[in-house]
């Protein structure tokens, strides 16, 4: 993960995986993020507490040639290298 950022008021969080994609989650609870900043192991965290629970749109994918990625794929991938 190379860096998040998260609105208090729409709920909504932004991650940006270091693979230069972004994923938009929405209606997080102010929770999830806090903890997120805290956790040492964010792409651990992100698989277990974000992933399937929370509707989210890849902002990288905007473009339709663009080719369509899987979020708990990309995930798992990120925690079997760095675990970051």
């Amino acid at each position: 993960m190379s860096s998040a950022g998260y609105d208090v008021e729409t709920r909504v969080l932004e991650i940006e995986f270091s693979s230069g994609r972004v994923y938009r989650f929405a209606d997080v609870p102010s929770s999830v993020w806090e903890w997120l900043v805290r956790v040492p192991n964010k792409g651990a965290y992100v698989a277990r507490n974000l992933t399937g629970k929370y509707a989210f749109e890849d902002l990288t994918a905007l473009d339709a040639s663009a080719p369509q990625v899987d979020l708990e794929a990309l995930l798992e991938a990120s925690l079997s290298t760095d675990g970051s």
